[in-house]
C-alpha cells in the first residue's frame, strides 16, 4: 500500500515484471475430476504454472458467498497453495457475495441498508481483516485490488457512478468506500500495493474520467490494474496507447491483470462459449494453439514496452477453467490447457 511518510504517500518497493494467472475457480474445477499436465508429466495446475515461468496467483475474495466459493477459506488454502509453489498473491476484493464486473456491483448482504459513512467504515474493516487472515498464516500478498472493475463504482446503489448516479454524493460514497479499504489494506499489510483496477482496457477517456475524480478526493493507490479482452476492449493498439498514456498521467505503474485469447471456437461440453465467434477475434490472431501463442506475447510485449518501467504484469483470466468430468466450462477454449488438461504453447509463450 502507499505508506504514509511524513503526512504524504510513498509507495513500496517494486519488483520484477510479474506473469500471473487467475485461479480462483480451480478448487471446483479439481473437484469436477480435472486433470492437468505439461510436457514434464501430470501435475497441479498451480505447479504447472510455476515450473513454466508464471511468478503469481490472482485471488478473488468474495464476502458471504451462498456456496463458499471464493470466500475466506477457499481463499485462504489457495494462498498456502500458491506459496508453496513459490508465488505471489494478488487479492481481488470483490465486495460483494459473488461476481462484481461494470454490470453487476451488488453490495454484500450484510452491508444493505447502511449508510455511506458505515459502508466506508464497514469496507475498511473487511479489507483489513482479509489481508490480516492472509499474513497471520504465513502468505501476505503482494497486491490488493480494492473492488474489481469499478468504472461504474460499487457497492450499488450507494456508491454507484455513472448516468443517474452521477452526483457528488454517489462519487462521494465511492471514493470514500475506496479510501477506506486501501486504508484497511495498509493497516493489515503495510507492504502490499493497492491496484485500482477498471475494465476499460483500450479506452483512454473513459479511465481518466474515473482516476482523475480519485486522485482529486486523493484515494491512495499504488498501481492502475486494466482488464483487456479485445471482443469488449479493442485494438491491441488500443491497449499500448492507453498503458502509456495512464503511467504517464499518474505517474503510478499500469498492469493488466484480466486477459485471455481462444485457442479454438469449438467446445467440449454442453454449453456454448463465451467466446465463440470470429467476429470476435483479432486480425492476425486465429483461434488456434499458434493463434493464441501469438496473442499472450504480444499482450505482454504491449505492458513491457510502457515507458519508464511502469509495466508492472500481466495475468491470464481462469487459465485452468476447463470442461471437466463432472463440470463443464463456457471459458474451455480461452483456458491455457486443452480439453484434456495438456499444457497449450500460449502457457509457456506468456510466461517465458
Amino acid at each position: 500500500a502507499l505508506l504514509v511518510v511524513g503526512g504524504a504517500w510513498a509507495a513500496p518497493p517494486r519488483h520484477a515484471f510479474e506473469l500471473g494467472a487467475d485461479l480462483s475457480s480451480l478448487p471446483r474445477v479439481e473437484s469436477n475430476g480435472a486433470t492437468f499436465r505439461d510436457s514434464t508429466g501430470p501435475a497441479d495446475a498451480i505447479a504447472v504454472l510455476g515450473r513454466n515461468g508464471f511468478t503469481a496467483v490472482r485471488l478473488r475474495l468474495w464476502h458471504s458467498p451462498a456456496r463458499g466459493e471464493c470466500g475466506l477459506d477457499s481463499t485462504l488454502a489457495m494462498a498456502r497453495r500458491a506459496h508453496a509453489a513459490g508465488l505471489r498473491v494478488l487479492l481481488d476484493l470483490h465486495f460483494s457475495d459473488t461476481w462484481a464486473d461494470p454490470g453487476h456491483q451488488a453490495a454484500p448482504a450484510a452491508w444493505l441498508g447502511l449508510s455511506a459513512e458505515a459502508l466506508a467504515d464497514s469496507v475498511g474493516a473487511y479489507a483489513r481483516a482479509a489481508v490480516a487472515a492472509l499474513a497471520a498464516q504465513g502468505t501476505p500478498p503482494d497486491a490488493v485490488q480494492i473492488g474489481n472493475e469499478v468504472d461504474a463504482g460499487m457497492l450499488w446503489d450507494a456508491a454507484r457512478i455513472g448516468g443517474p448516479f452521477d452526483t457528488p454524493a454517489h462519487w462521494e460514497a465511492f471514493t470514500s468506500a475506496l479510501a477506506a479499504a486501501a486504508g484497511g489494506v495498509h493497516t493489515a499489510c503495510p507492504t502490499a500495493r493497492v491496484v485500482v483496477h477498471l475494465a476499460a482496457g483500450g479506452d483512454r477517456a473513459a479511465c481518466v474520467r474515473t482516476l482523475d475524480r480519485l486522485v482529486a478526493a486523493r484515494v491512495p493507490f499504488d498501481a492502475i490494474g486494466l482488464s483487456y479482452y479485445p471482443w469488449w476492449h479493442g485494438s491491441l493498439d488500443a491497449l499500448r496507447a492507453n498503458l502509456a498514456a495512464l503511467a504517464g498521467r499518474y505517474r503510478r505503474d499500469v498492469m493488466v491483470v484480466e486477459t485471455a485469447y481462444p485457442w479454438t471456437l469449438g467446445w467440449f461440453d454442453a454449453g456454448r462459449n463465451l467466446v465463440g465467434s470470429p467476429g470476435q477475434l483479432l486480425a492476425g490472431f486465429p483461434a488456434t494453439p499458434a493463434g493464441q501463442a501469438a496473442f499472450a506475447r504480444a499482450v505482454r510485449r504491449a505492458v513491457e514496452d510502457v515507458p519508464d518501467g511502469r509495466g508492472a504484469g500481466v495475468w491470464w483470466w481462469e487459465p485452468a477453467w476447463i470442461a471437466a468430468p463432472r463440470g463443464g466450462s463456457p471459458w474451455e477454449n480461452c483456458a491455457l490447457f486443452d480439453s484434456s488438461g495438456a499444457a497449450l504453447p500460449a502457457l509457456r509463450a506468456f510466461a517465458r
